[in-house]
């Protein structure tokens, strides 16, 4: 932490970081005249292999046949093949070209690169645990993310404490738990 700042300036100091990396993603896309949904796409064929269109759908929070039109465009480009699934004859997965995998290898090593050199010079010690506090938050984030109902729940009960409580804009449940709930 830098003078002045706090434990309650983490949340907006990740939130900048998300949407650092955002602009950066759009960058990205701008410079290779892709969409962000398919540099993401790109990403994560690049990281987990072949998907079914399903899989990526439901990982950019898009419907199955905007998915499907993704994936052709991206097919069009040559950047990915569809191919049968090995064992459900019904299901088709979608894979990277060489030429996707070369784009895909290119943008993870230009990020590595990048992030290494914003950390160079940071002792080893605050690197192992800035690692394993990033590895928490991530784990928390995708646990809440997983839990659609409970996050309904706490989105509208929230709402209604704003609209309820004069004064009181936090809006954050007292079940909420340590570190979330606030943006």
């Amino acid at each position: 932490m830098t003078e002045g700042s706090g434990p309650a300036d983490v949340p907006d100091r990740m939130r900048d970081l998300v949407l650092a990396v955002d602009a950066y993603r759009r960058a990205y896309a701008d410079v290779l005249g892709l969409g962000v949904g398919e540099v993401l796409t790109i990403a994560d064929l690049g990281r987990e292999g072949a998907r079914p269109v399903a899989i990526l759908a439901t990982r950019l929070g898009v419907t199955a046949p905007a998915g499907t039109a993704l994936v052709d465009r991206l097919q069009t480009k040559g950047l990915v093949v569809r191919r049968p699934h090995p064992s459900d004859r019904r299901s088709v997965l979608v894979d990277l070209t060489p030429r996707g995998r070369r784009v895909a290898d290119l943008m993870g090593r230009l990020f590595r690169e990048d992030v290494q050199a914003a950390l160079d010079g940071a002792p080893v010690e605050h690197l192992r645990e800035l690692a394993d506090l990033l590895d928490g938050l991530a784990a928390v984030l995708r646990h809440r993310a997983g839990d659609v109902n409970r996050l309904r729940r706490r989105l509208l009960r929230a709402d209604t404490a704003i609209d309820d409580v004069p004064g009181d804009a936090s809006g954050v449940p007292d079940d909420a738990g340590p570190g979330v709930g606030t943006s």
